[in-house]
C-alpha cells in the first residue's frame, strides 16, 4: 500500500488522495494518475484561472464545513500540502 502522505498518491492540484473513481482524465479520455476528476478533465484543469491561494481557501472551506476541522488547523494542513504540489510549484 502506498503512503497516503506521498505526493504520488495525491492530486497534484488540490491534494486529495487519489484512487479508483477519483482520477482525472487526459485529452484522450484515459485516467491520469496526477490529478483528480474535480481538478482535471479531458486534459485540462477544470478551473484554469484558480490561484494557489484560491485552492487553499477552497480546501479550508471544505475541511471546516464537511470534516469539522477547526479553521486554523485546516489552513495549516492545506498550506503544508497544497503549496508543495506540482501544479503550484
Amino acid at each position: 500500500m502506498s503512503d497516503p502522505s506521498s505526493t504520488t498518491s495525491r492530486c497534484q492540484s488540490c491534494g486529495i488522495p487519489l484512487g479508483d473513481g477519483f482520477y482525472g482524465t487526459d485529452g484522450n479520455g484515459s485516467a491520469t494518475k496526477e490529478y483528480c476528476k474535480f481538478c482535471f478533465q479531458a486534459g485540462a484543469f477544470t478551473m484554469p484561472d484558480l490561484t494557489v491561494e484560491d485552492m487553499i481557501k477552497r480546501s479550508v472551506d471544505f475541511m471546516t464545513k464537511n470534516l469539522g476541522i477547526p479553521a486554523q488547523k485546516a489552513e495549516e494542513m492545506s498550506r503544508a500540502v497544497i503549496s508543495g504540489l506540482k501544479r503550484w510549484m
